[in-house]
């Protein structure tokens, strides 16, 4: 469940809250907002270069280099 209006939010008032990354491979895919209190992910982004990683490798290679 993620804080989607303001009174969602006010819920975590006072909690510890934190801004975490998940990577691999030394690449960022995601950041979040979460609740360490409750578990909770307050809110979370895709990194927007993450587009082409449902394709296959060879596809995706020459996707970005087209971009370049």
């Amino acid at each position: 469940m993620s804080a989607s209006n303001f009174d969602e939010l006010s819920w975590h008032v006072g909690h510890d809250v934190e801004v975490v990354t998940y990577q691999r491979g030394g690449h960022i895919y995601n950041i979040a907002i979460e609740c360490n209190d409750c578990g909770t992910v307050l809110m979370d982004f895709n990194n927007p270069k993450n587009a082409y990683q449902h394709l296959q490798p060879e596809l995706k290679l020459q996707l970005e280099g087209a971009e370049n």
